[in-house]
């Protein structure tokens, strides 16, 4: 399944990448074993939903991000983004992605999350449309290298435990799946009865064995309108 996310420099480059992490995560998290331990600290939750939790909610319905929406454009993203967070057009930051060829606004939200810091909000524009058909936010990582861990992975908690009551589908939902070493873990993905996504990843790095210090950890949190089908450029068969 493929993803995208926007760059505060090299380091905040892949949260404005749309066509390749929720592929990678999502992909290797559903075949490695659940019964491995996540990321330091997580809390273990069961691989599906508590019964009832998604049965008594509404169906969950993903249509983007507060009140901007899947397929507005850059104007009225824009707009959005100064209802909800009072963020005027000079602090909305613009960036293009010059392999997928789409376009970011990018803002930067201090107290989205209670007790998760500070986060940057990258809204992304499809290649083709021209039209939001992704949002990425981060918290942590180059966001804020100083972040408390345990604050983030309880934020983490917060958010899958929320996601879980929202009436998401029983069917493809992963909870607390690690991919590879484990030191990455989907906390959350589920998706809704027309296919968009919500995906919540943890990224906790190890800790180098020299000297150098470990970085830091990052919780990110994703809205995907066709996660099979990002709106990215691509080159035809054939060429």
């Amino acid at each position: 399944m493929p993803f995208h996310r926007p760059a505060l420099g090299l380091a905040l480059a892949t949260l404005a990448l749309a066509g390749t992490l929720a592929g990678t995560l999502a992909g290797a998290a559903h075949a490695a074993t659940t019964e491995r331990n996540p990321a330091p600290a997580v809390q273990t939750a069961p691989a599906t939903a508590p019964n009832g939790a998604a049965e008594t909610a509404p169906a969950a319905k993903v249509t983007g991000f507060r009140s901007a929406r899947f397929g507005m454009t850059a104007d009225e993203v824009a707009k959005a983004i100064t209802k909800d967070f009072k963020i005027e057009g000079k602090d909305i930051r613009r960036e293009t992605n010059a392999t997928e060829r789409t376009t970011s606004l990018i803002v930067k939200v201090d107290d989205l999350q209670t007790g998760a810091g500070p986060a940057v909000v990258a809204y992304i524009l499809g290649h083709s449309t021209q039209k939001l058909f992704q949002v990425n936010i981060l918290w942590g990582g180059a966001v804020n290298p100083k972040v408390d861990p345990n604050a983030l992975v309880g934020a983490a908690n917060a958010l899958r435990n929320y996601f879980v009551a929202q009436g998401y589908r029983q069917e493809g939902m992963l909870l607390n799946a690690p991919v590879g070493d484990g030191s990455q873990v989907v906390v959350f993905r589920g998706t809704d009865s027309q296919g968009r996504m919500s995906l919540l990843t943890l990224a906790v790095p190890p800790k180098p064995s020299d000297d150098t210090p470990a970085l830091p950890p990052s919780l990110q949190l994703s809205y995907i309108e066709k996660p099979n089908e990002p709106d990215v450029f691509k080159i035809e068969k054939g060429f």
